[in-house]
Formats: C-alpha cells, structure tokens, sequence
C-alpha cells in the first residue's frame, strides 16, 4: 500500500506538472538559497585556509616582549624596558630549539632593513638602480615563496662569515645588466646616509608582484625600485651595532609537524632559554588560531543568512499546503469511492501525507541541483575574475569551490518535514470526510 501511495502521488503531481511546478517554486528557491549560500560559506573557509597555508601557514611567528606587571599598583611605576644586545633570540638559541625539536623546527627567517640606495655604474652614469637594502636569513626565500632565477641563496656560512654578498630582483638585474649574467658581478651600493657598500651577486631571485605590489608603470623603468637581500649578520655589521640576534622572526616547521603542537613546544623551549631573563620572554603564535576566529565568523553569518533564506521554505509550505487543499476538493468524489470500498481513514491520510511529501522532496531535489549548479558557475566566475583582474596573486590563491554534504543532508531533510507539516492538515481533512457527504458530492 506504501509503494502504491509513492506511485499515485507522483501521477498526480505529473498529471498537473505547471501547478505542481508553481507549487514547488517556494521549495526551490529556499533549498536553492540555503545551497549556495553554505557553498560560498564553505568555499570561503576552505580558500582561506589553502591559501594562508600556502602562504604561511606551517610556521609559527615569535617576537621578543616585555614582562607586563602581574599586579595593577606596579602598573603606575612601570616603563618599558629597553632591548639589550642580550635580550636578542640568538642564532644559537636558534640552533638549540631545531636540536631540540627536529621532527618540528626546520629553521627561522627573519629580516633586518638596513636601508634604501642605489647602484651606480661607475662607466654609465645613466645606468643605475634603486634598490632597498634588507638582511635576511637564508630560509627567507622559502618563507617568501620566492624562486631563484639564476645563482644560489644565500647560506648559513654566509650568515656566519658576514660575507657582503646579495641576491637580486630579475627585473633589476634585466635592466642594469642589460640581459648579461649577473652572477659574479660586484655591485657598489650608496645609500641614503653616504656609506658605501661592496656587494658580490650570488643569486637572482624572480620579482613576485603578489609580495611586492605591481610595478608602477607611471615611474620609469630604470627608477624603479627592488629589494636586495643580505645577510643578516653582514646587515647587523654594516649598521655597526651590536645587535646580533632577532626580535621578530617566524619559525618554518617542517611539513608533518603539528602547528599547534609545535607553538607550544616552541613556547616552553624560550621560557626555559628566557628564565632569567626580568624584562622579557618570547611570544609565539600561529595563523591557525587567527583562522579559527575567521572561520566562527563565516560559520555566524552563513548560518544567519541560511536562515533568512530558509524562510522561503515555509512561503513554499503554505503553497504546498493551499495545493493540497485545492486537490482534495477536487477529488473529493474520489476520496467518498474509496472510503465506500473499505479504505480506513489512516490509508486516506497516509496517501495526501505522502503526496506532499513527494511534492516537497522533489522541490527539494530540483533546489539541491540548481544549488550545486550556481555554486560552481560563482566558483568558475571567481576563478576566472582572480585570473584576469588579480593575475599577480593567482599563484597564491588556492580555490576550493564544494557544497556542503551536510547542507544538501539537512536540506532533504527538511524537504521531508516541510511536506510532513504542512500536508498533514490537508490529509486530515481528507480522512475526516463523510462517506455520504463525499459520494453527494458535485
């Protein structure tokens, strides 16, 4: 009896397909709406989370902080403390916590700006280039995401030996060396406050206009200007100070380590390194914990205007609902027939009940897929915008473009519910008819 409700339900919906089309139409769009909305919701999650990982993610960022006062009175007398050339991470602090933690800690990258200058060639004095002088530490490539267009990195025996070497921009190294290989070459740099420095180039890395913005084509080529990278222990002797640690860093893990797991470890090393210290303890975070906050912000809003679409489904109830109403008068006659022939009152019932559910899950059906649909055209649609008006960032974006299983779930199973509750009434109606009232019907 199940099975032939089931077929009898989906006749009668075929055999009035414009009403039953118009009737769903508020299920449609509610289930739709809910669809895509959760789709672009979870889509945004999903591309945040690749791309910052990408960018980012597997490392942990740690800067030198002062002790803040425990206790509110000792707030009044308090004042900074100054950074000593011993309150500086040391590079064997460093080297301490990758023996430590190998299966987590691969290195640290970390910069120091020495200034901006320009190369000047002592035969052309047209021929120069604008350049920003930055110490780096050799794992600074790898943090940048930047690729090596000829040469070698900088290295640790670099670092160490405070050797005056440099990598360069390709565009720079295009223009100044006028296509010739620049490897080898010696590059004297003045910079804004008159000191000189002699650099050998060992590298040229590709210039990325996601990190560093587009080029200004309003500026001429030749004054544009690029980063040229140090070592950062030659950047520290240059400025002639006595500085030769760091006070802001990110630690690179290593790709099967657990971001979180590693903050913590990181942070306990440094509090044991920094026990003595009065002033100043180190302070270690990850993106991830900045993603969790990002991602309940998403989860709020797709949720709340899941909701207001969601509304529509009950505009579609009623529609379901006033259906109903209108075939059971139709076929009231029909309803009398069977009651005559000894149909129960609950087999009239279950059958309209059914008829509604099936009305609303094939809504529903035709709401998912148009859902799943839209959402992968907006996907393609911001694919193809990234690529077109964004090229410079394409390479960093990760688009991850899915519906939510668990939507499309609940979605059917409201479909089901939405026909339930609203096609109960009408059944009951029907089951509580008259034999005689229903047969005299005209």
């Amino acid at each position: 009896m199940f099975f032939e409700n089931i077929k009898e339900a989906i006749t009668s919906i075929f055999s009035n397909k414009m009403r039953s089309l118009l009737t769903m139409l508020g299920i449609i769009i509610g289930i739709s709406s809910v669809i895509i909305i959760t789709t672009i919701g979870g889509s945004i999650q999903s591309t945040l989370t690749a791309t910052l990982n990408s960018m980012g993610g597997n490392t942990v960022s740690t800067y030198v902080e002062a002790r803040y006062p425990e206790n509110e009175e000792d707030w009044e007398t308090w004042v900074y403390p100054t950074l000593e050339a011993d309150d500086y991470v040391t590079q064997e602090m460093i080297d301490g916590l990758i023996e430590a933690y190998p299966d987590e800690v691969k290195g640290v990258a970390a910069s120091s700006y020495l200034g901006s200058g320009q190369v000047k060639d002592v035969a052309d004095s047209d021929n120069y280039a604008n350049v920003n002088l930055n110490g780096v530490t050799p794992e600074m490539l790898e943090y940048m995401k930047l690729e090596l267009y000829a040469g070698r990195n900088l290295t640790d025996a670099d670092n160490v030996g405070q050797k005056k070497v440099c990598l360069i921009a390709d565009t720079m190294a295009e223009r100044y060396f006028n296509g010739e290989n620049p490897i080898g070459e010696k590059l004297s740099v003045t910079t804004s406050d008159g000191n000189i420095f002699d650099l050998v180039v060992v590298g040229v890395y590709e210039y990325n206009q996601a990190l560093f913005g587009k080029v200004d084509t309003s500026i001429p080529e030749k004054d544009r200007v690029t980063e040229m990278m140090i070592p950062i222990q030659t950047s520290f002797k240059l400025q002639g100070t006595e500085q030769t640690g760091y006070e802001y860093f990110n630690i690179l893990l290593t790709p099967l380590a657990d971001v979180e797991q590693a903050t913590l470890d990181i942070t306990a090393y440094f509090e044991e390194v920094y026990a003595d210290n009065e002033d100043f303890h180190i302070y270690a975070y990850n993106m991830q914990s900045d993603m969790g906050m990002i991602n309940t912000v998403i989860n709020v809003i797709t949720l709340a205007v899941s909701g207001i679409a969601a509304i529509s489904l009950i505009v579609g109830g009623v529609g379901v609902m006033n259906i109903m109403l209108v075939s059971i008068t139709e076929r009231t006659r029909e309803i009398g027939v069977r009651m005559a022939l000894g149909a129960k009152r609950k087999t009239i019932r279950q059958q309209f009940v059914i008829e509604a559910i099936m009305l609303c899950l094939i809504g529903g059906t035709i709401g998912i897929l148009l859902g799943i649909g839209i959402g992968a055209l907006l996907g393609q649609v911001a694919g193809f915008v990234i690529q077109n008006m964004y090229s410079e960032y394409a390479n960093y974006i990760i688009m991850e473009v899915h519906p939510s299983g668990m939507a499309i779930t609940l979605s059917l199973f409201f479909s089901m519910l939405t026909g339930v509750f609203f096609g109960y009434y009408p059944a009951n109606k029907a089951a509580k008819m008259e034999v005689i009232d229903a047969l005299r019907y005209e």
